[in-house]
């Protein structure tokens, strides 16, 4: 479990150096290899662009925001709750699984989803395995935040 546990602590763009190129690859050999697609071509793909454009806006303005989310988990000196980061404690993972959803749903590629669902439950495990983090960093400031602000993910729902 300690193996897990400092993967998922890993600098966000680390991981999605290891990560991304797995998704993209399973589009390109799902698509060139397997018949199942995702249905209602060519709607689901303009679909699935759109929630990841509008996913990788939300992440960049998350960025714009939060000046240190780009940094591994120990060296975050400051706690953000301001912003989107007042609706939902962790925003920009919540823009990462929409991008990957917005991105197997654009390639149609119906055997993308299984990668998708792992990268996601990586994303929702890191998120509680930072939160364990930032409780022992911040303490009450930290857990006053999450009083304030209930929802991991979607507003009034998760």
């Amino acid at each position: 479990m300690i193996a897990i546990d400092k993967y998922l602590l890993l600098k966000p763009t680390t991981r999605m150096i290891i990560e991304w190129p797995i998704l993209i690859a399973f589009g390109i050999l799902g698509g060139l290899l397997t018949p199942w697609r995702i249905p209602f071509f060519p709607i689901s793909n303009v679909a699935g662009i759109i929630v990841f454009v509008a996913a990788m806006s939300l992440h960049m303005k998350g960025h714009a925001v939060h000046k240190q989310a780009d940094q591994n988990a120990e060296k975050i000196e400051d706690l953000v709750t301001t912003g989107m980061f007042a609706h939902v404690r962790h925003p920009m993972y919540s823009s990462l699984i929409l991008m990957v959803v917005g991105m197997t749903v654009a390639t149609g590629v119906a055997i993308m989803i299984l990668p998708a669902l792992i990268v996601s439950l990586l994303t929702v495990l890191t998120a509680l395995k930072e939160e364990e983090f930032l409780i022992k960093r911040f303490g009450d400031e930290y857990r006053e935040y999450m009083a304030r602000v209930p929802h991991r993910f979607i507003p009034r729902i998760f």
